[in-house]
C-alpha cells in the first residue's frame, strides 16, 4: 500500500464527482432512464446517455429527449421517477466503491488532505449511495443538485465547492468521469482527473481533463502534487 505522511503535505482539497467516480452507478443510471422513458416510446442509446444524460441535473435531458414543451412540475415527475428507479435497482444489487477507492480516501484523510463531494445527484441518491458504501465518514461535505441552480456543465457547483472549502483553486483538484463534469471543473479553474468509467481518456483528455486513470489505484498524492506543479 502506498502511504502518505502528514510531514511536509501541504493541504490539498480533493473533490469528487459521486456517480461513475465514488460508485460506477452509470450501468444502472442507464437502464433507470431507459425503464422511464421507454413509457413514453422513448429510446435511450448508449450514446444518448453520454452525450445527453451523464453528468447532467437531468432537467435539460429531459427537455431534449422528449422534444416537446414541457412544464417544470412535468420535468420534476420524470427526473423523480429515473430517481426512484435508480434507488430500487441499487437497493437490490450488489455495486461496489469504484476500485481503490477507499484505500485511497484512507491516504487522503491520513495525510491531512480535506475531501469533499460535488455531485448533480439529488440527496436521496447521495444519501443512499453513502450509506450503502459505508463512506460518509471521509467526506467533510457534500453539494449535491439541491444546491445549485445551472448544472454541470455550468460551473457553479465546483464555484460553490471552492468557496466553502476554502483552499485556493490550484490547491484542489477534481475526479470527474463525464464531459459535463469535466468542463464544468474547468469552468471554475480546477484541474482534474478523469475517471475513465463512462469514456475513453482521450475524450476526457480533449475537453481539458489533465490525467485520467482507470480506477483509484492508479494515483497518489505524488501525482497529485505534480500535477498542481505544473502549468
Amino acid at each position: 500500500m502506498i502511504m502518505e505522511s502528514r510531514e511536509n503535505v501541504e493541504q490539498m482539497g480533493i473533490i469528487f464527482d459521486m456517480d461513475g467516480v465514488i460508485i460506477d452507478s452509470n450501468p444502472l443510471h442507464i437502464k433507470a432512464w431507459r425503464s422511464v422513458f421507454e413509457k413514453e416510446n422513448v429510446f435511450i442509446s448508449d450514446d444518448d446517455f453520454s452525450n445527453i444524460v451523464s453528468g447532467t441535473t437531468g432537467d435539460t435531458a429531459i427537455r431534449t429527449l422528449l422534444k416537446r414543451e414541457l412544464t417544470q412540475d412535468e420535468v420534476n415527475h420524470f427526473n423523480e421517477a429515473v430517481d426512484a428507479e435508480f434507488r430500487r435497482m441499487l437497493t437490490e444489487l450488489n455495486v461496489g466503491p469504484v476500485k481503490g477507492l477507499r484505500n485511497f480516501l484512507e491516504r487522503m484523510r491520513s495525510a491531512g488532505h480535506r475531501i469533499v463531494v460535488a455531485t448533480s445527484a439529488p440527496t436521496k441518491n447521495v444519501d443512499m449511495v453513502m450509506d450503502k458504501l459505508q463512506l460518509r465518514e471521509y467526506f467533510e461535505f457534500i453539494i449535491d443538485r439541491t444546491r445549485v441552480t445551472h448544472g454541470k456543465p455550468h460551473p457553479e457547483i465546483y464555484l460553490k465547492t471552492l468557496e466553502q472549502i476554502a483552499i485556493p483553486d490550484y490547491r484542489c483538484v477534481v475526479f470527474e468521469d463525464s464531459l459535463a463534469g469535466v468542463k464544468s471543473a474547468v469552468g471554475a479553474g480546477l484541474r482534474v482527473i478523469g475517471v475513465t468509467t463512462s469514456h475513453s481518456a482521450v475524450e476526457l483528455n480533449a475537453i481539458g481533463a489533465s490525467l485520467t486513470i482507470k480506477d483509484f489505484d492508479e494515483v497518489s498524492a505524488e501525482h497529485i502534487s505534480t500535477l498542481m506543479s505544473t502549468n
